[in-house]
């Protein structure tokens, strides 16, 4: 019998609200360039081209980002962009390049990525991705990665490790004994000195039909509209289907019902883009000089000013006697923060939307 092949599908229809005024409802922040010259879809392609051949990688987005994603990602095939009709988050997205790859490959193994995520230490990150894929291999399971937590986040949620399933060359492959959403600060120190705690990187491997079988399981709905995807229904059928579909996350609406869940522990410099400290913090020295991102780094002088984010775009930006400060400016919008409270940027956001002031959303 042949090996099973494996898949890597990216989920790139976020909207990255804590990332505004750069990330914008017609250019959400998987187009944008944060950390270097390529943008956040073009460093997940990256990271894993050379590993799975270009045709089994697969990109999830809704019809409006379709051009962008082949003008960032030309050597993706145009057959391997699956269109959603309007995004309904990862369970939906997971459900439906499933139902598409299952049907050229029924016993594929499908492991999703992130779109937003940023890796500091490829060939560790690829060293786990092959340990998921193998567990997953193994029988009717959904491996996901956790991270080796540093400190007590409370912005991310947490995976509760129950002793382990099985090893794979010495590696353990754990089982899951629960999911935890993101804790307070007190909670979080607790999971942190437990060891039994990992943060929830959102990376999961499964073969196909196991995610199917789950979905159908636990999601009906989801599976009802899949199957009219599968069968080959009319676009009109698809779309009204899909429409009606609640917008859940795969971690909600699959992993935390399941008793199939495995992890495989992860330590490889990872990051979950979605605001900017986060960005700060990837290139942050260990000095605290300013960081400074955008086309022209020239465009910013500080006097006596320290530890901020600053995002030049044409304007001269001056500072003086500042510290932890995120400033960043677009042609449109400039927005001023303070590093501690760049979660309410998504508030700012929403503000914008009841105020009706679109054309800067």
């Amino acid at each position: 019998m042949a090996e099973a092949k494996n898949y890597i599908v990216i989920l790139a229809g976020g909207g990255g609200t804590r990332l505004w005024p750069k990330s914008r409802r017609n250019f959400p922040k998987q187009f944008l360039k944060l950390v270097n010259n390529r943008s956040l879809l073009q460093e997940t392609v990256e990271r894993v081209k050379g590993f799975i051949p270009v045709s089994r990688i697969f990109v999830v987005s809704p019809r409006e980002f379709i051009t962008q994603i082949k003008q960032n990602v030309p050597q993706i095939p145009s057959e391997n962009i699956i269109v959603e009709p309007e995004p309904k988050n990862t369970a939906a997205a997971a459900g439906l390049a499933a139902t598409k790859i299952i049907k050229k490959d029924p016993s594929a193994i499908i492991t999703t990525l992130a779109a937003d995520h940023y890796i500091k230490e490829k060939a560790k990150f690829l060293h786990v991705l092959t340990l998921s894929q193998k567990a997953a291999g193994k029988g009717d399971y959904i491996v996901t990665i956790g991270i080796h937590p540093t400190h007590p986040h409370t912005g991310l949620g947490y995976i509760h490790i129950d002793g382990d399933a099985f090893r794979i060359n010495s590696s353990p492959i754990f089982k899951v004994k629960g999911f935890k959403e993101k804790p307070n600060h007190t909670t979080a120190h607790a999971y942190l000195a437990s060891g039994e705690y990992f943060w929830n990187a959102n990376i999961n491997t499964y073969r196909a039909k196991s995610l199917l079988d789950a979905i159908e399981k636990f999601t009906p709905k989801l599976s009802e509209v899949l199957n009219t995807v599968q069968g080959s229904e009319s676009e009109e059928k698809i779309e009204e289907g899909w429409n009606q579909l609640p917008a859940d996350p795969i971690d909600t609406a699959i992993l935390e019902k399941a008793k199939n869940v495995l992890m495989v522990p992860g330590d490889f410099g990872w990051f979950d883009i979605g605001d900017w400290l986060t960005v700060h913090n990837i290139l942050a020295t260990a000095n605290k000089e300013n960081i400074v991102i955008g086309k022209n780094k020239s465009t910013y002088v500080a006097i006596d000013s320290h530890n901020c984010l600053v995002h030049t775009d044409n304007r001269l930006i001056a500072t003086i006697g500042v510290k932890d400060l995120v400033v960043i400016d677009t042609p449109d919008a400039i927005l001023i923060c303070e590093k501690s409270r760049v979660q309410e940027v998504k508030k700012l956001v929403d503000k914008l939307k009841a105020e009706k002031r679109g054309k800067y959303l």
